[in-house]
């Protein structure tokens, strides 16, 4: 891992895709458009679409009751010392959804759905590419329905290192 990161931060967005194709044989986009997001959700049928956005909204509902219930505060604990929590968003999310052998679609929408919920900006999100054919659809899905404003196709160390060093998000 160390030698993929430091050969990551010296050769950017080619070396992420060197590993894209030896790790994953992945050799299509890596950025995922609009158009190509839905081409690749187009056949999700409709009960799965609405079990997904279902469950994404109860997170997302729970995600925002939870930052609704925190607040800032100050409290001068002596004269002059004051003490005290300030909630201030990032402005960007990395969100890893794994794709090994099985699609782990709750963990997009609970990755996805909890940072806007939090006031993140813009969410990234990676996925690798599902037996060949690009994220697997139902991830896509659900990660198009948490807000995830980015969408990448990669896996492991690459795609956390991609995030992590905001390649292909520029």
């Amino acid at each position: 891992v160390t030698a993929m990161l430091a050969a990551i931060e010296t050769g950017g967005e080619q070396a992420v895709r060197d590993y894209a194709l030896k790790l994953d044989t992945w050799d299509g986009d890596i950025v995922l458009d609009k158009a190509a997001i839905a081409a690749r959700i187009s056949d999700i049928p409709q009960s799965v679409r609405d079990d997904i956005s279902f469950a994404a909204g109860q997170v997302r509902r729970f995600a925002q009751a939870q930052r609704d219930s925190c607040r800032d505060f100050s409290l001068e604990i002596s004269p002059g010392l004051h003490l005290g929590q300030k909630l201030v968003p990032v402005n960007t999310a990395g969100c890893y959804v794994p794709t090994g052998r099985y699609a782990h679609i709750a963990s997009a929408y609970m990755s996805g759905a909890t940072a806007k919920a939090a006031g993140v900006k813009t969410v990234v999100a990676c996925s690798a590419p599902f037996r060949g054919q690009g994220i697997h659809p139902h991830v896509l899905y659900a990660l198009t329905v948490a807000g995830a404003d980015i969408v990448m196709c990669l896996g492991g160390v690459q795609a956390i290192a991609a995030m992590t060093l905001g390649l292909f998000t520029r």
